[in-house]
């Protein structure tokens, strides 16, 4: 059955446990009014205006919820892939934001499939602030209908302080669990700056190695292949990860040489990975082949573990091997096929709810036909407000190794006249030349 977990967060929004609660107090000291219904002398909870907090007032679908300052509406709902419909939703308690969700396999319990959601309770934006962060483990059942719910297992603390025995004082100070992912049957965590392994235990998560300070700032997502782990840190690109087995260490081996405030990213293959950054870039950086070896010996970990970092970093630099402008700040990538017997592409979308992909070259003629055409054809239509086209997908960095097809499609809406000049210029004929164009996009996309 095709399940989706989805983890949703509102700020500045009571949740309905809270908005009772209000409710109830406020029956308790307020005053009834005309209508019958209770008013709220302070601590009004207002729903676009200065309607008393009754859903009977403002239909919620329409108006929205109420509103209160720091307070926070959180809920994790599963949705059915064939309904298309949300068949489950509970929502979280005690002023806790849901931030992150990873489903994961667990060695322990014969490769069962739990999950995992961090959490933050009194979370404030700006300034970030927040009072306790938790991770969250449940346990997916179905009732006798078919109907898959979510069933708590624990709860265990990352960052706070709490007296559960009213006697021990447990303390835990990382940061906030803003990444997830199942790693070799456990749970691997970004919890702030740092990167911690954790297998699942009876009473609480169990932590088994951790590498502190693997970023600079704060990670951001994580993703694994074989024992490499990469890490997207919120202002400094990429960090390259091993695990070693036998040491149980996390060494951090490679990272950028550029601050990137990463908002997505994914791996291309074992040494690239390709992300986006705030400012509307997309880019992909590499490992070096040497470097890369090296990392996966067995031999080498003393190597790795010792080894001199470069100016507070890492001992070695990720390679540069494409960048380009695309105009809309990217939010999620994903390597994947569009269409059955597809080639795999950079799939994209934006905030501004662009869709795009990058699609691979296979062979070193279609690179030169297609960069010469892109370049004939930005003679034969100049932007409409003068800029020059370089300039623009060069915004922040100089294009590098990307060819841009909308572009290049220009060329179907050509006048004649240009397009037979293009094809001359190319040795082709018209027909050729878009006949070209087809099918580099119906063999990737559509």
């Amino acid at each position: 059955m095709p399940l989706f977990c989805v983890i949703e967060a509102d700020n500045n929004t009571p949740s309905k446990a809270v908005c009772e609660e209000l409710r109830k107090s406020n029956q308790v000291n307020g005053h009834t009014n005309t209508k019958g219904n209770t008013e709220i002398p302070e601590a009004r909870v207002v729903n676009g205006d200065a309607a008393e907090m009754d859903d009977t007032l403002l239909d919620v679908k329409r108006f929205g919820l109420p509103k209160r300052d720091n307070y926070w509406a959180s809920c994790i709902q599963i949705v059915d892939g064939f309904k298309q419909e949300v068949v489950y939703t509970l929502e979280l308690d005690n002023n806790e934001v849901a931030l992150s969700v990873a489903c994961v396999p667990f060695d322990n319990q014969d490769g069962e499939v739990f999950l995992v959601i961090g959490t933050a309770k009194d979370l404030t934006v700006l300034p970030r602030a927040w009072s306790e962060a938790w991770i969250h483990v449940y346990r997916f059942e179905w009732d006798e209908s078919g109907t898959c719910k979510l069933l708590l297992i624990h709860k265990t603390l990352v960052h706070g302080e709490t007296k559960p025995d009213g006697k021990t004082l447990q303390k835990a100070e990382y940061g906030l669990p803003t990444a997830l992912v199942g790693f070799q049957g456990r749970l691997l965590a970004g919890i702030g700056t740092n990167l911690l392994i954790y297998d699942l235990g009876m009473k609480q998560l169990l932590r088994k190695t951790q590498q502190l300070n693997a970023v600079p700032n704060q990670i951001t997502n994580l993703q694994t292949q074989g024992s490499r782990i990469i890490a997207s840190d919120v202002q400094e690109s990429l960090t390259y990860v091993v695990y070693r087995g036998a040491e149980n260490r996390l060494v951090p081996f490679c990272d950028d040489t550029v601050a990137r405030w990463t908002t997505a990213s994914a791996m291309l293959d074992y040494h690239t990975s390709a992300g986006g950054d705030k400012f509307g870039n997309i880019w992909a950086v590499r490992c070096p082949q040497d470097v890369s070896e090296q990392a996966d010996e067995e031999a080498s970990g003393a190597h790795l573990i010792f080894s001199r970092p470069y100016l507070h970093s890492t001992p070695n630099r990720l390679e540069l091997v494409l960048h380009f402008y695309p105009g809309d700040v990217p939010t999620s990538m994903q390597r994947t096929s569009l269409i059955n017997a597809g080639k795999e592409v950079l799939f994209w979308t934006g905030l501004q709810g662009t869709i795009g992909a990058f699609v691979p070259f296979e062979s070193r003629e279609d690179v030169t036909f297609f960069s010469t055409l892109e370049m004939e054809i930005r003679k034969e239509e100049p932007p409409l407000t003068g800029r020059d086209h370089l300039v623009y997908r060069g915004y922040y960095v100089p294009v590098k190794g990307v060819i841009d097809g909308d572009l290049v499609e220009r060329f179907l809406r050509l006048p004649r006249e240009g397009r037979e000049r293009i094809a001359g210029e190319l040795d082709r004929s018209v027909r050729e030349v878009e006949r070209k164009i087809g099918d580099m996009r119906t063999r990737a996309a559509f």
